[in-house]
């Protein structure tokens, strides 16, 4: 049997670099509607540049900015930082720091038009995995550990 593969090119990596934006766009959308049961609470929104990846030095593709979210909640904080696109057995990962905890947030779908599959993983034991819903994001703003 044949195995077909993708044709990794310029055109391919800035097609995958504007939907992974487009990912977080939506991720990040997706956070601000699920917080507004929170009463004040303050969304900061920024541009970082891009973590400089392979496939961009390979291509010689300079870095784009893509956005990165910081909750605020009484006294707790929480951060949206995304580390890569090319990320092995996921469609992308982005940082989640609070006061307390790390996380790790994963896309294993968003792959040819489908939807993104957010799922956190615990950085200790990677094995350890939570769908990223509404409840999730709840329980992160108010610092609990997830997979204590």
């Amino acid at each position: 049997m044949e195995k077909h593969r993708k044709q990794i090119n310029r055109e391919y990596i800035l097609w995958r670099i504007s939907d992974w934006k487009n990912r977080l766009d939506n991720l990040f959308n997706d956070i601000k509607l699920w917080t507004k049961i929170f009463e004040k609470i303050e969304i900061k929104e920024s541009l970082i540049p891009q973590a400089r990846e392979e496939f961009l030095h390979m291509f010689n593709i300079d870095p784009d900015s893509i956005p990165v979210m910081a909750i605020l909640f009484s006294k707790n904080r929480v951060s949206f930082v995304p580390m890569g696109l090319w990320v092995i057995g996921s469609n992308g990962r982005v940082n989640i720091n609070t006061n307390k905890n790390q996380y790790i947030l994963i896309d294993l779908g968003g792959k040819n038009g489908e939807p993104s599959q957010w799922t956190i993983v615990n950085p200790s034991k990677r094995k350890e995995r939570i769908i990223f819903d509404k409840p999730i994001l709840t329980k992160i703003i108010e610092d609990e550990d997830l997979f204590a």
